[in-house]
């Protein structure tokens, strides 16, 4: 939103490290650095912000200003519950260093980041009776969530960095963190008694603004068994706010995205382009055709659309994942009516990627 519309006031959110960065760091890596140089360079901020809510490491705001401070109105519950953020800080950090395996950049920028970020969900997660850890007051990813307990992105991404701050240690001769990986091991993933992901404790099924357990399948790896997926996939697609009678133009262009990844994955090829579709085009606004924040809306240009836009093509159809082996291919099929892609100049060695 930084060069246009004016909701956001050019306030940076969860939507640069999750939404935007992604295809930056497949097509564009040295414009994915400079991202999380301004984080790095506002490290000190986010460590005086936890130390301000009694916690330890860093902890982002959920808007950040030019300065690294919180800068979300003080009548939004997002700005002081809303801590995903600071898992998403991680997790780009961490994917920077598989992808270019800079051992330079990762001990003077990645480990010192992944290393506060853990620190931070240590401090922020809290050991219940049942032995588990379990992380209390939060605003989902689906913000219509507010003040609940153990969200699903919220515990996936702090279980992923957790684990993440524990293997940059390795790859730079450190020992590993014990506390890290226990409270990594055992953070709780809520489950309904037929094995769906629960949004969160007491969820029932209410409608979502977006995804939100989704995101544990992608980007995320906490769920990747293909009866799992498809079981999250299809509970809440139609929790859904935009596949609900009178709420259409409630979601934002990004939630449809990871529903057309995740069928593109596993080989639902016409559910996966129907979802494409509608991941930007019910948001173009003419004349144009820059994208709004929702179908219909007015506001453009929503980069947070564009990116999750652009995930479908290089991470869905395309196939192009994220590991330790650096960027590779996953087999997926095109819509029928489509003859070839191909992803140009992807990562550090500017590799051709093709799908016919």
């Amino acid at each position: 939103m930084g060069l246009s519309g004016l909701g956001y006031n050019g306030h940076v959110f969860w939507d640069t490290e999750l939404w935007m960065y992604p295809p930056l760091l497949v097509l564009h890596p040295e414009i994915a650095k400079s991202l999380l140089e301004y984080r790095f360079q506002r490290l000190g901020a986010a460590k005086e912000n936890a130390k301000n809510h009694g916690y330890q490491g860093a902890m982002f705001p959920w808007e950040s200003d030019n300065d690294g401070q919180e800068s979300c109105p003080v009548w939004a519950l997002t700005g002081p519950f809303q801590h995903h953020v600071t898992g998403c800080v991680g997790f780009a950090f961490w994917k920077y260093y598989q992808v270019t395996k800079d051992k330079s950049w990762l001990a003077t920028r990645g480990y010192p980041m992944l290393k506060e970020v853990a620190d931070f969900w240590v401090s922020r997660a809290e050991l219940g009776k049942d032995g588990k850890y379990h992380i209390i007051n939060v605003v989902c990813a689906d913000e219509w969530a507010e003040n609940v307990d153990d969200n699903a992105f919220t515990n996936g991404i702090a279980k992923e960095v957790l684990m993440y701050a524990n293997q940059a240690a390795k790859e730079l001769g450190y020992p590993e963190n014990p506390e890290w990986k226990k409270v990594s091991e055992d953070i709780v993933i809520l489950k309904f008694t037929d094995g769906t992901t629960q949004e969160y404790a007491g969820y029932a099924g209410q409608l979502i603004k977006q995804t939100d357990v989704n995101l544990l399948s992608y980007p995320l790896k906490q769920i990747t068994d293909k009866a799992s997926i498809e079981k999250d996939l299809d509970y809440y697609w139609k929790a859904l706010a935009d596949n609900n009678p009178g709420r259409k133009g409630q979601s934002p262009a990004m939630a449809q995205a990871i529903f057309s990844i995740l069928n593109a994955r596993l080989g639902n090829t016409d559910k996966a382009y129907s979802q494409y579709m509608d991941s930007y085009k019910p948001n173009e606004v003419p004349p144009f055709g820059v994208l709004a924040e929702t179908a219909g809306g007015t506001n453009p240009y929503f980069a947070t659309g564009a990116g999750g836009y652009l995930q479908t093509l290089v991470n869905g159809f395309a196939g192009l994942d994220i590991t330790d082996a650096g960027i590779i291919q996953l087999k997926t099929k095109l819509p029928k009516h489509w003859k070839s892609l191909t992803i140009k100049g992807a990562g550090p060695d500017k590799k051709d990627f093709v799908v016919k």
